[in-house]
């Protein structure tokens, strides 16, 4: 491990806050329970979402459909929150496992791939066409956005077995 990995690491491990998160016999499980309402919320806002733009539910307005996406924000907000006391609560855990990293990269490309929408896809849905008519673009966008969600799950339920020596 690198000496700035390590500084890191023992830093945060004689934080106040690392204390907080670890010497409290409730904090760890209030964190996982809020850990997994976040990803309910925003994974099931986000399915709802991908699944319009890739052709089911077409009935359904876009319009309509888009509004899940504030439980998706607000789902992610509450896994920022818990998932950066995760790791200063057990820097020595999170911070060298592979499938942490991982993890955090299919999150940053998550982050590309909504910035990506939102800058390029979602101003098409709605331009001149009443109902939005929905391209290969979206629907590939939407599949992506699957993929990389589930992955992050996938990959956040890994930490625990990929332990490093």
């Amino acid at each position: 491990m690198n000496t700035f990995l390590s500084t890191v690491i023992e830093t945060l491990q004689s934080s106040q806050l690392n204390h907080f998160v670890m010497d409290n016999a409730v904090v760890f499980p209030i964190l996982e329970m809020a850990h997994f309402l976040g990803l309910s919320m925003l994974f099931g806002a986000l399915l709802v979402v991908d699944l319009r733009l890739v052709g089911v539910a077409k009935k359904i307005p876009l319009n309509n459909v888009e509004l899940f996406l504030r439980f998706a924000l607000i789902g992610f907000a509450i896994n920022l929150i818990s998932g950066v006391l995760f790791v200063v609560g057990d820097p020595g855990r999170y911070l060298v496992n592979l499938a942490f990293g991982l993890k955090m990269l299919a999150i940053g490309l998550a982050g590309v791939n909504t910035i990506y929408f939102v800058k390029r896809v979602k101003p098409q849905l709605h331009k001149t066409h009443q109902p939005p008519t929905i391209g290969k673009e979206a629907a590939v966008v939407a599949w992506l956005s699957i993929a990389l969600w589930m992955s992050v799950i996938v990959l956040g339920r890994f930490i625990p077995y990929v332990e490093t020596p």
